[in-house]
């Protein structure tokens, strides 16, 4: 009888994680442009090879409801350049900005000045 209750547990666990699955996907589905993901640190950040990692492990811009993908802002002369450029080509979905991509991120109504 205690195996019984203890597999329904179990059962009941993984419905709601499922469903909590399905809620998570179709948001992000229905709202295609969805909100961005920005990060702009400060120039020699040593933890930013770690932030970046974390935000693609966790899926935390799924998670946020964004367009899954992460921004990075960060300057010509930030020693961190040569890092993120490197995370860049194994995360597809890390974007640089700079000053001539910044149209990725905005969406038609503001400009950036």
């Amino acid at each position: 009888m205690v195996i019984y209750i203890i597999i329904s547990l179990f059962a009941f666990y993984g419905i709601y994680h499922f469903i909590q699955t399905i809620i998570t996907r179709a948001k992000i589905g229905c709202n295609s442009c969805g909100g961005k993901l920005c990060l702009v640190p400060k120039p020699g950040d040593e933890g930013l090879e770690g932030k970046i990692r974390c935000v693609f492990m966790d899926g935390i811009s799924e998670k946020l409801g964004t367009d899954g993908c992460l921004y990075v802002g960060i300057s010509e002369k930030d020693p961190n350049k040569p890092v993120v450029e490197k995370l860049s080509a194994e995360y597809p979905r890390l974007v640089l900005l700079d000053d001539i991509n910044w149209s990725k991120i905005d969406t038609g109504n503001r400009q950036r000045h």
